[in-house]
């Protein structure tokens, strides 16, 4: 997976734009990983994917979906939380919770188009951690790194 991220990364970067994703990853209350988007004006989704990464180090349909929710017409949504079907939604696939190690990509389409999200896994955010532009940082530190609108 780090092979694909640095790739996507570096082709971002020579196109002028900025790999950084504006969501951040962190698990609620109940344990829940919660999809949090932090740019002022959320872009709307019409489905949001969590895939298993497999040993292959590319992202694709062989990573096994443990998550999907698709919405008929295009949704803002600022948070999402795993395991709930947020408004104008339907759950395609229900959340399967994996092992504390595995590690999950994030997905997000809007019609054709895809945008990558970040990876996690529910070890790594354990203990407050919150996943943000591909590192884990304390809840202090993405609080000072959030940008407030």
């Amino acid at each position: 997976m780090g092979r694909l991220v640095a790739v996507l990364a570096a082709c971002l970067l020579l196109a002028g734009c900025s790999p950084a994703t504006t969501r951040a990853i962190k698990l609620n209350g109940a344990g829940q990983p919660e999809i949090i988007d932090t740019s002022c004006e959320s872009r709307t989704l019409t489905r949001v994917e969590i895939r298993a990464v497999n040993d292959d180090d590319v992202l694709d349909e062989r990573d096994p979906l443990v998550w999907q929710i698709d919405f008929a017409q295009p949704r803002q949504h600022y948070t999402i939380t795993v395991g709930r079907v947020p408004e104008g939604g339907e759950e395609k696939v229900a959340w399967q919770p994996p092992a504390g190690g595995q590690e999950h990509d994030v997905l997000f389409y809007n019609g054709d188009l895809w945008e990558p999200g970040d990876s996690f896994t529910l070890d790594e955010l354990k203990d407050g951690k919150v996943r943000f532009q591909y590192r884990y940082l304390t809840a202090g530190e993405f609080a000072k790194e959030r940008v407030s609108c």
